[in-house]
């Protein structure tokens, strides 16, 4: 059940973002440019893996402090006080963090950027802070998940800072092209997730009500969240219709084809569901919608990465 808990299949998604993103993106310009990234094989593994301890922990702790909502909400999927211990989630937690923090502090001293291993006890206290106190101030939790989200690629703004800024000075245009896919991909994870973020809310409106935790369905209600939900996907829409009308993404060849089908397709009918929608079972669907437009947003970065590689 511990893999249920970490939720094993979004960190792999997490893992393989990074991959992509450093090793088949990244690494390939640097090299066609002769610069280099700042991670070895090791220090790149160590810092996915570090990536992978601050998700992980953000999950066991906020099944920590919903075992009451969880009970009303999901009381046959729980795993906090259904299949494992409440202190046996806490260790966990605590296990993850110290391993995450001596990661995270020995790549900052291998790559002399002390100052950067902050970013590691900040994230997790973010991430702590939303559990315990800002899930219940609405749409600042939201937005807080899926900036972290949109980090799992940015991130390499900031860790590969160096080399980009060289690669702008040497070769503009492909630094250019560059910051459009990753920046691009950054956005889709944030709006994405706020979408899904939304639809998650009133999925459990009932068992959050109960707890007390004023999410936007609960101090909004189900019907003007709803009008949040669709407006955000209707934003979703047109960012990513204006995304792939740009000169770079048009011309590669039937790009604007497989963002139709991979993504725009079933944000539609995400949507067609999602207005329908009137319980909890129904909101469960839509969001299962959503989360195939995330994975579906990975192939098609893959498959942008490969046309830029040519």
């Amino acid at each position: 059940m511990i893999y249920k808990l970490l939720r094993l299949p979004n960190l792999i998604i997490v893992a393989a973002t990074q991959y992509i993103i450093y090793i088949h993106l990244l690494t390939p310009i640097f090299e066609k440019n002769l610069l280099s990234g700042s991670f070895n094989n090791l220090d790149f593994f160590l810092f996915v893996l570090t990536t992978l301890c601050i998700t992980a922990a953000g999950y066991i702790i906020n099944d920590i402090y919903d075992v009451e909502t969880d009970k009303i909400n999901k009381p046959q999927k729980r795993i906090i006080n259904n299949h494992l211990s409440i202190t046996s989630g806490w260790n966990l937690y605590v296990t993850l963090l110290i391993l995450g923090a001596i990661l995270s502090l020995f790549l900052a001293i291998q790559r002399e950027e002390i100052l950067y291993w902050f970013i590691y006890p900040l994230s997790n206290f973010v991430l702590f802070a939303y559990s315990r106190w800002l899930k219940g101030i609405p749409m600042i939790g939201n937005i807080i998940v899926s900036f972290f989200c949109g980090a799992v690629p940015g991130i390499f703004f900031l860790s590969e800072a160096s080399a980009i800024e060289k690669l702008s000075q040497s070769n503009f245009k492909l630094f250019k092209n560059l910051e459009t896919i990753l920046f691009s991909y950054v956005l889709f994870a944030f709006f994405t997730n706020f979408y899904r973020e939304i639809v998650k809310d009133l999925q459990d409106e009932h068992g959050d009500k109960l707890s007390s935790i004023n999410t936007a369905a609960v101090l909004w209600g189900k019907r003007n969240t709803k009008f949040i939900a669709i407006f955000i996907a209707v934003l979703t829409s047109f960012f990513i219709h204006y995304t792939f009308s740009l000169p770079f993404f048009i011309n590669i060849p039937y790009l604007f084809m497989l963002q139709l089908i991979l993504v725009q397709f079933p944000l539609l009918l995400s949507l067609l569901f999602l207005i329908r929608a009137n319980n909890g079972s129904a909101f469960k669907k839509v969001g299962l919608w959503i989360k195939l437009i995330m994975v579906n947003g990975l192939f098609l970065i893959t498959y942008l990465i490969i046309q830029q590689n040519g």
